[in-house]
């Protein structure tokens, strides 16, 4: 039973020290260029450092890593000295570190012969370990852990995993895939139900690099996602969890952002512009905004091109999109500190449509265009859409007002004009 608060930090897949390839290449000015590549080479060492401040500003009592702090088996010893003087740091704080490794970093890689500060247990491999964090000569809590021994482990580690009673909170540290998640490797596969027959409050998760809650309490099942995107296909904020314990046991979760270079996807419609400028400036306001709304950290941006106007055609013509790239990038890169790096145009447009024309013709675009005006009208199918919102009359009358009248035909206007879209953008890629 925890009779005293605490907290601690959870975080998982740092992959220290991974590399970033395809932007060797970046065209631009040499001082431009060279301060690019230094973050974006130094991007999962600075996530580190963001984590070690937040740990020490919010004055936890503990930090948990759940696997893949290395991004490679065969470690860098870079990626070490980095990590032992990182953990050093919190031990003059006072602050525990319990780390597991995972798939990316497991046993079998190579490892230097470093003194890890006192402050540090890195859990064994194939086998659960627990270890009590005290505080005052109490124990506060006790943290359950265990690392891969080989990177292809196929066994339920969860169900190695089981709490001491006489544990006040208990946390479970393990690099899992729960669930059969398609997005990742299915390593030490288990199931939300595994998690729940060990026992715990907490399991402290990692191998998923998205931010996920799979389950709020009675346990907290969590996964923090990684510390640092590493490409346009880790978009948006990565950082950790700060989890605060309160006497009783509730734990209140706080994400903390560490990324220190974030990659984003950036939506740009050419409907009503007429002009390659006046895209441009499109572009470069959509740019702004982006910065403005990251905080001013470092951003690789890809956009992308959508909608129906007369610039379809004439973004057709060969380099019009390198144009609008490069005059982007000079106008943002900077030369030092955080930049705004426009990484692609992607277009996904159309051209403009006559749509009576398309209406009457033998084509799925057609019948779509054909069924909105149906709807809109009246008739049967304006009576099949008011049966399928009518049961939502009676459970969300509360909570909203359904469209009426004038208001509904908007609404299918614009469902038409969506799907109109989507048919077209399919059509584009």
């Amino acid at each position: 039973m925890v009779d005293t608060g605490f907290s601690f930090i959870h975080a998982a897949d740092l992959h220290l020290d991974s590399p970033f390839r395809g932007y060797a290449g970046i065209d631009c000015e040499e001082e431009t260029r060279e301060n690019i590549l230094q973050q974006l080479r130094d991007c999962t060492f600075t996530a580190l450092d963001s984590l070690v401040r937040a740990c020490l500003q919010n004055r936890v009592d503990f930090l948990v890593l759940a696997g893949d702090v290395y991004d490679r088996a065969d470690r860098s010893l870079r990626a070490q000295l980095r990590l032992r003087d990182a953990f050093e740091r919190l031990a003059a704080a006072g602050i525990s570190v319990f780390v597991a490794h995972g798939n990316h970093d497991h046993h079998e890689g190579f490892q230097a012969a470093l003194a890890w500060p006192d402050n540090v247990h890195i859990f064994a491999p194939g086998r659960v370990e627990a270890r009590p964090v005290t505080r005052d000569g109490r124990e506060i809590a006790r943290v359950y852990g265990i690392s891969y021994p080989r990177r292809d482990v196929a066994q339920n580690y969860a169900a190695l995993f089981r709490r001491d009673l006489a544990a006040p909170y208990a946390v479970a540290v393990l690099h899992c895939n729960v669930g059969g998640n398609p997005e990742h490797a299915n390593y030490a596969p288990c199931s939300l139900a595994d998690l729940a027959a060990g026992g715990f409050d907490y399991w402290a998760l990692g191998h998923v690099h998205r931010r996920l809650t799979l389950k709020e309490h009675g346990p907290c099942v969590v996964y923090p996602g990684n510390l640092q995107g590493r490409g346009p296909h880790e978009t948006g904020a990565r950082g950790c969890y700060l989890v605060r314990v309160k006497p009783g046991g509730l734990a209140e979760l706080s994400f903390l952002a560490t990324d220190a270079v974030r990659w984003v996807k950036q939506r740009v419609s050419i409907q009503g512009l007429g002009t390659e400028q006046e895209l441009l400036e499109s572009l470069d306001a959509a740019l702004t905004e982006l910065s403005r709304a990251h905080g001013r950290r470092s951003l690789v941006a890809r956009l992308e091109l959508a909608g129906r106007g007369p610039l379809h055609r004439r973004l057709q013509q060969p380099g019009a999109l390198d144009g609008l790239l490069e005059e982007l990038r000079r106008r943002f890169a900077g030369t030092g500190g955080a930049f705004v790096w426009p990484e692609s145009i992607r277009p996904y447009t159309a051209p403009e449509v006559d749509k009576e024309l398309l209406r009457g013709s033998q084509t799925l675009l057609g019948d779509l265009l054909e069924i909105a005006r149906e709807a809109r009208c009246g008739g049967r199918l304006r009576e099949q859409l008011a049966e399928a919102l009518a049961p939502l009359q009676g459970r969300a009358a509360r909570f909203i007002e359904l469209p009426q009248g004038t208001a509904l035909d908007e609404l299918i206007e614009a469902a038409g004009e969506m799907a109109l879209d989507l048919l077209w953008e399919d059509d584009a890629r």
